[in-house]
């Protein structure tokens, strides 16, 4: 029974995260990419008979040829090839990352010194991950991490980040801010259970270094954690 409940949950782990990179692509999509505008010049020996040319006929665009409306597409056909494209290229062009998280800052007016102290501040981990800078100078990026959470207990997370970016100084150093679609699992969710989620994050980095942090909101208590981590692509 314990593998089949493995089983059942490690595919419902892998529909979520799908369905989590298909919306977050799409997002991305509609900031990197500019509408390419057909060419539609033709000529009138070129147009059908059912055609009636009139005045200029390099303006006359033959409705029979032409490509089908991108309106026509469902809202779902139109995300999952988003998401197919932005994921390919991260597959194809990125480059090799590693992860290595090391700090769990708790905001001191969320917790008392009492709380805080009670709490993992340093966790042990490391991760995986593909990432590339896209021809809008933006970085996208998966990745797989495993760390201590909060409460010393291993945590587990994977997710799709998408950060434009600026150089500063000169064009090894970049700052940028975006966020990140992920799925996690922390033994005090339902016991690991799958669950999404989506953070704002920030990068500074230079050369193939790069230092990120994502801010996990919350109230008094619970949340208001920057958790920051290091990385390291092998270009």
């Amino acid at each position: 029974m314990s593998e089949i409940a493995t089983m059942s949950r490690s595919k419902l782990t892998l529909s979520l995260f799908t369905a989590l990179c298909i919306v977050s692509a799409s997002f991305a999509q509609a900031a990197d990419d500019a509408p390419s505008t057909p060419d539609t010049a033709s000529s009138s020996e070129s147009a059908p008979a059912n055609v009636v040319v009139v005045g200029n006929t390099e303006k006359t665009v033959d409705k029979a040829e032409a490509p089908a409306s991108a309106e026509g597409q469902s809202w779902y056909s139109k995300a999952w090839n988003t998401a197919s494209k932005h994921l390919s290229d991260v597959w194809n062009k990125g480059d090799i990352e590693v992860y290595v998280p090391f700090w769990s800052y708790h905001l001191p007016f969320a917790y008392s010194p009492e709380k805080r102290s009670q709490y993992t501040e340093y966790p042990a981990g490391g991760g995986i991950g593909k990432g590339f800078y896209n021809e809008s100078g933006n970085w996208e990026g998966i990745y797989l991490m495993e760390f201590q959470d909060s409460h010393g207990k291993p945590m587990y997370m994977g997710g799709y980040g998408w950060v434009p970016t600026w150089n500063p100084i000169n064009e090894k150093s970049r700052i940028g801010v975006g966020a990140t679609v992920f799925m996690f699992m922390r033994s005090d969710i339902n016991y690991y259970a799958p669950t999404p989620g989506i953070l704002p994050m920030a990068t500074m980095g230079y050369g193939p270094v790069d230092i990120q942090v994502a801010y996990i909101p919350g109230g008094e208590g619970y949340g208001n954690v920057l958790f920051w981590w290091a990385k390291y692509s092998f270009k």
